[in-house]
């Protein structure tokens, strides 16, 4: 039975050792663009895990491209969240005074409560807010001078995949296209994007598999994924890739293919290189991919209606569906033709389910391809309600006017 399906049996310890000794790491877009969003020692952990590996690195094309495409982005809303940060801090702080407001005037509370919680609680809110400033005061300025981008090219330098040649990927498409529509992973769940992105993860597959058999060598790969057309999930529980994806490995290249999910891979590095596991950084990089994986598809881009597009301006809507009530939801939307440089960008929520709390409307481009929309509850813990979402865009490259890159308003219903 092994020697029939040995795909189907997990490998030894020696094998996987072997592999880690010998093979090819490579690894997903989302792990690199990722170390964004750490920590600086979780950052610092990840990275290390990647110049400590005793085989070869290698980087497929697509995820190579993915990488630069989103990487501005990115580090824009990574530096948004300070500002979230502080907007939560200052409604704790305004919440907390209510209420210590209406022990004040409940005259049959002795007042000390109300003082005590004063003096306990006030000093630790303004703490917070301090240490608000001081992370985002320490926050790199990773658009002016980029560190993690010089190591990642200093690893992957000199090995990156090669794209698909232009005369066979329309066949490649088609047969991404088939494989969506069957439900066969990797990718098929990626439906709700535009382009040829839904096809992203069977890109990634499809190059990794082609550089396996073509180098004759077996492959570790990690990603950041936890969508079930990545992982078998059994009741609940995460129990290893989807035996799909082991098996195609098998009858294509031959070779053992290793998936791991990035902290997996964290733990594993740190052990095979004899170091001690950093468990806080593989808590953060956990927890980070929970919440994740929690609100992931939340927003569906149901359309986006063009009105206007030249290569200096571009109008139209985009037409979005909330799943479930969320904090803040986010659109992107592409140009087509490419603008002539990075666009200016103003946007309004022209339709919105009723019971709107107050909001915010940002939007903002970091390239000349395409570009993000968001609707924030300017309320923290008060959430945007499920429903059908537009909003009208224009962007215009500078010159045309004088505008600012991102365009920020505050509304209420």
């Amino acid at each position: 039975m092994k020697n029939k399906f040995a795909w189907y049996f997990p490998p030894s310890d020696k094998e996987i050792i072997d592999i880690w000794e010998k093979g090819i790491l490579t690894v997903d877009a989302n792990v690199l663009l990722d170390l964004y969003r750490y920590h600086e020692s979780t950052r610092n952990s990840l990275i290390n895990s990647l110049k400590n590996f005793n085989g070869k690195l290698w980087l497929s094309n697509q995820a190579a491209e993915e990488f630069i495409r989103n990487r501005t982005k990115v580090i824009i809303s990574s530096e948004e969240t300070f500002e979230q940060a502080r907007v939560a801090v200052d409604n704790l702080s305004k919440e907390f005074a209510k209420s210590v407001g209406l022990l004040k005037n409940n005259r049959i509370i002795p007042a000390e409560v109300a003082d005590s919680l004063l003096e306990a609680v006030t000093p630790e809110i303004d703490k917070a807010k301090d240490k608000v400033i001081t992370a985002k005061s320490e926050y790199p300025k990773y658009l002016e001078n980029d560190p993690i981008l010089e190591d990642l090219c200093k690893l992957f330098g000199g090995s990156i995949g090669d794209g698909f040649d232009a005369n066979e990927l329309d066949a490649i498409i088609k047969e991404a296209e088939k494989r969506k529509n069957n439900q066969i992973p990797p990718g098929y769940l990626d439906k709700e994007k535009d382009g040829n992105r839904p096809y992203g993860d069977y890109f990634i597959w499809r190059q990794i598999l082609s550089h396996s058999k073509a180098k004759n060598i077996p492959i570790i790969f990690v990603t950041s994924e936890r969508k079930e057309d990545w992982w078998e999930r059994i009741s609940g529980k995460t129990i290893g890739p989807r035996p799909e994806l082991i098996k195609e490995a098998n009858e294509i290249c031959k070779n053992r293919i290793l998936i791991y999910q990035t902290e997996r891979f964290l733990e594993f590095s740190n052990k095979q290189s004899g170091r001690d596991i950093d468990n806080i950084a593989v808590e953060e990089i956990r927890a980070f991919n929970t919440l994740r994986s929690d609100t992931e598809h939340a927003v569906e881009l149901i359309n986006q209606i063009i009105h206007k597009n030249t290569e200096f301006l571009h109008e139209g809507i985009l037409v979005l569906n909330l799943r479930r009530p969320v904090q803040n939801l986010t659109g992107s939307g592409i140009f087509k033709p490419l603008m002539n440089s990075t666009p200016s960008l103003d946007a309004t929520l022209i339709e919105s389910p009723s019971e709107m709390p107050k909001f915010k409307i940002r939007a903002g481009a970091g390239n000349n391809y395409d570009f993000n929309l968001h609707v924030i509850s300017s309320e923290y813990g008060v959430f945007l309600p499920v429903g059908q979402y537009k909003l009208k865009y224009t962007a215009f490259c500078k010159g045309m006017e004088n505008q600012e890159n991102t365009f920020d308003t505050e509304t209420s219903n």
